[in-house]
């Protein structure tokens, strides 16, 4: 395909700096790039650089944190020269190259790559078979262990010798069995794809070989963000030619929890001697405002690259700092602003909610439901993990890797097929015996000793359905799923109350698996599992759907909206209790700083308006408590923020008994009364009449709790059942 543009066009409205950055020639290059300084431009117009000056599309690969954003850079690139080139996540890479060359290893590349929940899993079986404390040896901390040890790329042997106390040795035990657990049941866990290409490196320099003659430059995007096997296997592939472009920002390093190391970037030019910095300072997204308020607040951390970002745009609209009484408070003030800013004609995915936790979200959805604004919570790792996902998840993987023990036990009576537990544990005995996978002992088990004719008949019914749809053609994805779902009849299966709950996930399902049949019709059933296995929670965004997008402050990373909003500005919300617990080192403890970094990208997301948020109560963990503001709140600015005293939950007014009295609340942005005709007192229960302004009369049908507000349900004559979300003081009993 001939390239679209010549070089002159490519550098055309750049700026000094990034005209430098996409213009240097060979050798290390550090590029810095402030928030919305244009990193994404500069990386893919240095790669159409790059390919305008000869070098070919094949001898670029490009390396960055999500789907989404390898997406964008493909089409950029695309359209500037007319030619695609490599970019993936690291995973991705890590994934493909490993199922060309892992037999080299001794393993076979039809690995199934299992996420959290499924190692989790496995630790627990392992716990319960050393007979463990819980309490001490819970699953999800000893995966938490093992997740901190493969970033720092120790070995279940390593930590073995190394270990201190009984404690630490029987973590260490556990790491070993996890490891035998997984290379039995042929599977690879995150870490294990970055490590497994290392290893690929260290014990097979032929292929490290191969790949750093075929990759003249090597890019890497959100270098801040790189964890040490990831900083290993872009040093190993940029070590013949030397020409590794890394582009980041300390000031947005947020992953440390995953294992990001703020030093690859700090010292990046002692990794790498000889390496040219730029600097990109022109901010291009906020307004004088934002970006002034933002600078203020990260000024305040000490480790970083300091740097004066500036803009060219004007100060805009004063940044908004609200208080109130509560989250359900502050939830009805973010949708009543978000319904304000749509109807000056914003659009709905032109704004943005952020929070530190998922929890968050609740009170902030509710609120939008019942004004009637769509949004969207941004959280597709949560669609994954949905139980018919990931049923049918496993009778893929099971047909690709028939040594998937995992899969197997997950689909085994799923639908129900009559094998139980016992029959279950009969057939791990035999196979850890026998060192057989599940399914080879389910193929034997007509030896083994103590089944029931009825349990073997279970059994080789299982047997049969997996022989029949391992024959059916895997060409396209779509048309195998649904062979699945019909052979097993899953939705058919389940109780008559539960099927259409079923049949809509699955339907979502099959969506999802005919968009990657036409995207990528030469993928295959491997491809799809292994797109599925790495999705992100902000992959799942569809900033096509017309609905406010809700998603937490991690997840808004690279991402940019005319308006923001930012909920829970509280000591132990945002800076997170753990922060605060961790805090040794005083207000430069590292956690403390990544907290602050972490809002300093939220406040960086917003063009045109920022809105921050907090409340002086939110449910903890269950329980109401009182709640601070924000150490960061003191340190923004007093110029260009307004703040605003917030609104306390709407009050009882008027006199008790038979009288009627006016109750305040939201509905539609505008105050409007309910007024109480007869029974209950002045208490809003079921049975109650009243009268609404617009609705006109009605009976109250429900009443039910949410917090510190009530939802009632109100059955009026003329329109019907209206959901109102009322203080829980001013509502009675249900």
């Amino acid at each position: 395909m001939p390239r679209k543009s010549r070089p002159e066009k490519i550098t055309a409205g750049l700026t000094d700096a990034q005209r430098e950055a996409v213009c240097y020639g060979e050798g290390p290059l550090l590029v810095v790039a402030g928030a919305g300084s244009g990193k994404t431009r500069v990386i893919t117009h240095r790669i159409a650089y790059l390919l305008e000056q000869g070098v070919l599309a094949d001898g670029v690969i490009a390396v960055t944190f999500t789907n989404k954003a390898a997406d964008e850079m493909r089409r950029r690139v695309e359209a500037l020269v007319g030619e695609e080139v490599h970019v993936s996540t690291f995973h991705s890479f890590c994934a493909r190259l490993l199922r060309r060359e892992i037999f080299r290893l001794g393993r076979d590349p039809s690995f199934t790559i299992y996420d959290r929940a499924d190692s989790v899993r496995v630790i627990r079986r392992i716990v319960k078979d050393l007979e463990l404390d819980t309490s001490t040896f819970a699953p999800g901390t000893i995966m938490a262990y093992i997740g901190v040890r493969k970033d720092r790329v120790e070995g279940a042997e390593e930590c073995r010798k190394t270990a201190l106390g009984v404690v630490d040795r029987t973590f260490a035990e556990v790491y070993g069995r996890y490891e035998e657990k997984l290379t039995e049941s042929n599977a690879l866990d995150f870490d294990d794809l970055l490590l497994k290409t290392l290893e690929l490196f260290s014990l097979c320099p032929e292929v490290l070989q191969q790949r750093q003659e075929r990759y003249l430059h090597v890019l890497v995007d959100e270098y801040q963000d790189t964890n040490l096997p990831q900083h290993l296997i872009a040093r190993a592939l940029q070590g013949k030619h030397r020409n590794i472009t890394a582009v980041g920002d300390p000031d947005q390093m947020i992953y440390s929890w995953r294992g990001a190391r703020m030093e690859n970037l700090m010292e990046f030019e002692e990794d790498f001697p000889g390496t040219h910095v730029v600097t990109l300072e022109r901010n291009y997204r906020s307004s004088g405002n934002i970006l002034r308020t933002a600078s203020a607040c990260i000024r305040n951390n000490v480790f970083r690259r300091p740097k004066e970002l500036r803009t060219e745009r004007d100060d805009g609209a004063a940044i908004v700092v609200a208080r109130f009484a509560d989250s359900y408070a502050e939830g009805q003030w973010v949708a009543e602003q978000a319904g304000e800013l749509v109807e000056d004609g914003l659009s709905l995915t032109d704004i943005a909610v952020f929070y530190r936790t998922k929890l968050q979200s609740a009170p902030v959805e509710e609120a939008f439901g019942l004004l009637a604004l769509p949004h969207q919570v941004v959280d597709s790792v949560g669609f994954y993990d949905r139980r018919e996902v990931k049923d049918l998840r496993a009778y893929l993987q099971l047909l690709v890797n028939p040594r998937d023990n995992e899969s197997l036990l997950r689909i085994i009576n799923t639908p129900r097929r009559g094998i139980g537990n016992r029959t279950v544990a009969k057939l791990q005995a035999a196979a850890e015996a026998r060192r057989q996978s599940l399914l080879e002992a389910v193929r034997d088990a007509q030896q083994l000793e103590g089944l029931s004719s009825r349990a073997q008949g279970a059994l080789a019914g299982f047997l049969k359905l997996y022989r029949e749809l391992s024959e059916l053609d895997a060409g396209k994805v779509a048309a195998l799923v649904k062979q699945v779902l019909k052979r097993t009849q899953y939705v058919e299966r389940h109780p008559p109350d539960q099927q259409a709950d079923v049949q809509e996930v699955v339907d979502v399902f099959l969506g999802i698996v005919r968009q990657y049949d036409r995207r990528h019709p030469e993928g295959g059933l491997m491809g799809f599992l292994e797109q599925a296995a790495l999705v992100s929670d902000v992959d799942g965004w569809n900033a096509q759907a017309s609905a406010v997008p809700f998603m937490t402050l991690h997840s808004a990373k690279g991402l940019e909206f005319d308006a923001v909003f930012i909920v829970g500005l509280e000591e132990g919300v945002l800076p997170h209790r753990r922060a605060l617990e961790d805090n040794v080192y005083g207000s430069e403890d590292p956690a403390l700083e990544e907290e602050r970094r972490l809002f300093y990208v939220g406040m960086t997301r917003a063009r045109h308006r920022l809105f921050i948020t907090h409340a002086r109560k939110r449910t903890v963990r269950g329980r109401e408590e009182e709640a601070l503001p924000s150490r960061f709140l003191d340190e923004l600015p007093e110029e260009g923020v307004e703040r605003l005293p917030g609104e306390e939950p709407a009050g009882a007014g008027g006199s008790a008994g038979g009288f009627a009295r006016e109750m305040e609340y939201v509905l539609k942005r505008k105050r409007v009364s309910l007024r109480i005709l007869e029974g209950a007192g002045d208490r809003l229960a079921k049975g109650v009449r009243v009268s609404h302004p617009h609705y006109g009369e009605g009976e109250i049908i429900e009443s039910s709790s949410l917090g510190t507000r009530h939802v009632i349900r109100v059955n009026f004559i003329e329109h019907g059942t209206v959901t109102l979300l009322l203080p829980a003081e001013d509502v009675g009993p249900a």
